[in-house]
Order: C-alpha cells, then structure tokens, then sequence
C-alpha cells in the first residue's frame, strides 16, 4: 500500500510502505488518540523555538511535547542533551528529529523505550549517508566558514530553508539561525536506534535543502515512509499539517490506514 500526501507524485516505490507494528493511530473519527508523548528534536543552526507551533498543535491535540535545545557545540553534546530529554519523557514517547536532528535521535534513542522514531527530512545516522549528497547545491553556496564554526548566509537560508514561507516570516526565521561547528556527528551501524525502533520517514519532495532524491535513498531503512511535497521546514510553515502526522493522522485529519 502507497501513501502520498497532498497529491504528492505517485510511482515511486520508496513512497509509502505502511507497517503494522507499534504506530499509534489517530482513528478515523479523531476521537482520541493513543501519542500521549512527544520530544521533538531540532536540525543544524536552528534551536527549540522552530519547534513552537508544532507544540501549541500536538498540546491542542491533548499530546504532552517537548522540544529539545541543542547546544550545537558537538555530536556528543547534542545526542547527552536528546537523551537527557528522552529519558525525562518516561517512555513511551514518539522522538522527532529534524534533518541533523536525524543523527542525533538515532545515537541518543538507543536503548531506551521509545515508542517511535520519526524523521523529517533527515539523515539515519547510516554510514551509507555518506554515499548520497548531503545538501543541495543551493545550501552548499550559502554555507560559511568562520574559524571552527560553519554558519549559513541568513539571505540565502531564507530561500533554501523556508520556500513555502512569505519573504517577511522567512527572513525573520534566518536570522534566529545559529553557527554549527566544524565537527562532523560520527554514529556507528550497531547504535543506529532504528534497527530497534519502528520508524517513520517523511520526505520532504519540495526540500531546496536536502535532496529528495538523497532522502530517499536514507528511508529505506524505515518501517514506513510518507512523501510530502513540502519545503525543508514544515514544522515552521505547516505546523499543524505536521503535528497530524506526527501522531499517526493525515494533515486532513482523517488517519492513516
């Protein structure tokens, strides 16, 4: 069985395998819902903030969420920081990691009782990531160094990261970005947490950031995977699209069967 979201492009054979393992599913009347947890889990150069009207949704929807601040001062630091947060949420929850955000969950989620990894146009943590182009030519252009720290062109950001964005919110959202460091994030196969965990992939079709292609190519080691013709940050721009899916409905609503 296939799913796409929004009418997003059919054929592929990557797009949708859905499982029928632990997913908590939103039923078709939107009655109740069995996610009671959620810790969301920011990219690279963003903070805990991008994650603010997802929040607001999944609390409306009755979800208790956290999203975590990343120090953004080294892969270690950050994975201590997401399984500190993980651990604080009890069990049980579902953990959401955006693009960079990707790695950090699939390091800081092992062994630990989670319910369901999510990625949003994300890297595994494989070591066959590195097989694939890791930013699109748009974002490798707007990419600075500065001593030990790679920064992005906030001008150029607004455009690679947020295109589904009007120019005001997104040059807004561009200048909250922060520096990464040189440091690469190194996760070996055997702590990749998604050999234990059921997983989603959300590919993001219209990514300026991350190719679709390559995020394909990163899915196919998820339980299930969803194509979305969204920008590199539905979390800013579809916020409330995005708390659906997360809790294992359809941005309408109406559940995923």
């Amino acid at each position: 069985m296939s799913c796409f979201i929004d009418g997003a492009e059919r054929g592929s054979k990557s797009a949708c395998r859905l499982s029928r393992d632990r997913w908590p599913r939103r039923p078709l009347d939107g009655t109740s819902c069995t996610v009671t947890k959620v810790v969301l889990i920011h990219g690279a150069w963003h903070g805990a903030w991008c994650w603010d009207g997802v929040v607001a949704e999944l609390q409306h929807r009755g979800v208790e969420a956290a999203a975590v601040e990343l120090p953004l001062t080294g892969f270690a630091e950050d994975v201590a920081a997401a399984r500190s947060a993980i651990q604080a949420a009890g069990g049980d929850a579902i953990v959401v990691g955006h693009s960079y955000g990707g790695r950090v969950i699939t390091q800081a989620a092992t062994g630990l009782p989670v319910a369901r990894l999510v990625y949003v146009a994300a890297f595994l943590g494989d070591p066959r990531d590195e097989d694939v182009p890791a930013t699109s030519s748009l974002l490798g252009a707007s990419l600075l160094i500065d001593g030990l720290e790679l920064r992005v062109d906030p001008q150029a950001a607004a455009a690679v990261f947020y295109g589904d964005a009007d120019a005001q919110a997104a040059t807004a959202w561009a200048a909250r970005l922060r520096p990464m460091p040189l440091e690469g994030p190194s996760v070996s196969d055997a702590e990749a947490a998604w050999r234990s965990i059921p997983s989603t992939y959300l590919v993001c079709t219209n990514d300026q950031a991350l190719p679709p292609v390559s995020q394909r190519k990163m899915a196919a080691n998820a339980s299930e995977v969803i194509e979305w013709p969204t920008d590199h940050s539905p979390f800013l721009t579809r916020p409330a699209e995005l708390a659906e899916l997360i809790v294992g409905g359809t941005p309408d609503g109406r559940g995923r069967r």
